[in-house]
């Protein structure tokens, strides 16, 4: 049913106070290189001049507002449709006794909410290369992953064994993948998991873990992890075929900026054509779920009509969402990266405006809030999502940071994810283990839209001002962003179990007595004397 006014109120507010703060850095910005900088300072090799135009920042000030009506109505719908569908589908599935029906249907969904994710189509369009073969291979890889992450959830394997092996795989095939290639394929990890595969996701882990008992808490978390290896996998697949059949990625990075007459025909090309994407996105999935729901579950009229209407305010949330920042945010992005990245002099700058992009963009995030919710409902208030949501912010910020420094330096990719993705799993056989099924979650979470048409912007723009190949260094952020939560998540766990351990150890200390430890000798014999 329709939310009470109490509720939109709420969501409209936390919307606000997580767009706010980027739209601050950026008209922060605006101003300084407006007035404090003489018109000619950002100048590239070509003679070309850079800088934000009143249009662009006022297209990008009504893409702000937008932005903060989407994210509430996103946050609302999904709560009331995409998590509700997952959750109904797990559970049922739980439940059949069929072994191939199961397998058969969890493939399918994993390959219809890969192909509905509209993060996806944000990538593929930048790569150069036929969209549609990235999107369907993708799409495969996380039907088959989601298959392996339902398995392992009714046979209670380790999440870690699972983690360890896939990634040590990925690891094995990075040395016969073209360098160029190799940040998309660890990109292309991230963004699948974002605001339609998420909700869905954490619903049909929680679903399938509820109605299966045991344990419910552990169990509902991991799914999005592994269906992040996945793309990571058949990318590398894509490359490699490509690289048989003498094929590439482009000499150079083509560029393929919209260019309008004024800021509404902008604005209307670009809510048209989310619009049409994103029906074809989610449409499927409520399709897929009336139908499903006719022939094996049988819901209540009451409750489906709830979900169809939590699907139609999803729907008008994430259209306002992606059309704002296609056409609003992406250029004022790429601008920001292109201006800091003509003078080494500003690229330290760039550095810490790329980290508060980093920080103000993940909170800005819808599936962020979604999943920080549900894990401080799972474990009962135990972790907080406000603590977790300040860990990933301060992460995605330094995570952003590094992906600029890279840039800066020209080094390989491989030099973050190899030693992080070590510490990761290292963490992994110290904490306790929702912590580690959490925080790969949180890892795809946070590489979501903010991340593929905001920030990945900025990184593919100070890549391109610098004259360097902007697939080997502006590439690669979505992946050092999905990394860093999984690091920060398991930290917060391992402080958990020391603060733990201490406090256990206080509590022993305090109840043992000053003679405790001393060594008693009974004299039996002479007590068994004097009694007789």
């Amino acid at each position: 049913m329709i939310p009470g006014w109490k509720t939109w109120l709420s969501k409209f507010k936390e919307s606000l106070l997580s767009a706010t703060p980027i739209a601050f850095v950026v008209v922060i910005f605006f101003l300084v290189t407006r007035y404090a900088f003489p018109e000619n300072t950002f100048i590239d090799s070509a003679g070309v001049v850079h800088k934000l135009t009143d249009d662009t920042m006022i297209s990008f000030s009504l893409a702000v507002i937008m932005i903060v009506i989407g994210m509430a109505l996103f946050s609302l719908g999904t709560e009331q449709s995409m998590t509700e569908i997952g959750r109904i589908i797990g559970g049922s599935l739980v439940q059949k006794r069929k072994f191939f029906f199961v397998i058969a249907m969890t493939f399918i969904i994993g390959v219809l909410v890969t192909i509905a994710e509209p993060d996806l189509s944000v990538l593929s369009n930048q790569i150069g290369i036929n969209k549609y073969v990235i999107i369907v291979t993708i799409g495969v890889g996380v039907g088959l992953f989601l298959v392996i992450g339902v398995i392992r959830t009714t046979l209670h394997q380790s999440l870690n064994i699972l983690f360890l092996s896939f990634y040590a795989l990925c690891f094995a095939l990075i040395y016969f993948v073209d360098p160029r290639f190799l940040p998309i394929c660890f990109d292309s990890g991230g963004v699948t998991t974002g605001p339609v595969t998420v909700p869905f996701l954490l619903g049909f882990g929680l679903g399938m873990a509820a109605n299966r008992g045991g344990k419910n808490s552990e169990d509902s978390f991991g799914l999005t992890a592994l269906c992040s290896i996945g793309p990571i996998i058949a990318v590398v697949l894509i490359s490699l075929i490509l690289k048989s059949v003498g094929k590439s990625l482009p000499a150079t990075y083509p560029l393929n900026d919209a260019t309008y007459s004024s800021i509404w025909e902008g604005l209307a090309q670009s809510s048209l054509g989310t619009m049409g994407s994103v029906a074809l996105s989610v449409g499927p999935i409520l399709l897929f779920f009336i139908v499903y729901e006719l022939i094996f579950i049988r819901i209540s009229v009451r409750e489906l009509f709830s979900i169809i209407i939590g699907m139609i305010i999803t729907y008008v949330g994430l259209v306002l969402f992606l059309a704002a920042v296609e056409w609003g945010f992406l250029p004022v992005a790429k601008s920001v990266g292109t201006m800091l990245g003509v003078s080494n002099s500003f690229h330290y700058v760039a550095i810490g405006i790329g980290a508060l992009f980093g920080v103000f963009g993940v909170l800005a995030e819808p599936a962020v809030h979604v999943l920080v919710e549900q894990m401080e409902q799972v474990s009962d208030g135990t972790i907080k999502k406000w603590q977790v949501l300040a860990m990933l912010a301060i992460g995605n910020g330094v995570a952003v940071a590094l992906a600029v420094l890279r840039a800066h330096f020209q080094f390989g990719l491989e030099y973050y994810i190899i030693p992080g993705y070590i510490l990761a799993f290292a963490l992994s056989f110290l904490v306790p283990k929702i912590y580690t099924a959490m925080a790969f979650d949180s890892g795809g979470v946070a590489s979501g839209p903010m991340t593929s048409t905001f920030v990945l912007p900025f990184c593919i723009g100070f890549a391109l001002s610098c004259n360097i190949d902007a697939y080997m260094y502006g590439f690669g952020l979505v992946a050092v962003v999905a990394m860093m939560p999984i690091i920060i998540v398991q930290m917060l766990g391992l402080q958990s179990r020391i603060t733990s351990a201490v406090a256990l150890h206080k509590a022993r200390k305090r109840i043992v007595e000053e003679n405790d430890n001393q060594v008693i000798h009974i004299d039996f014999e002479n007590m068994m004397e004097e009694a007789q």
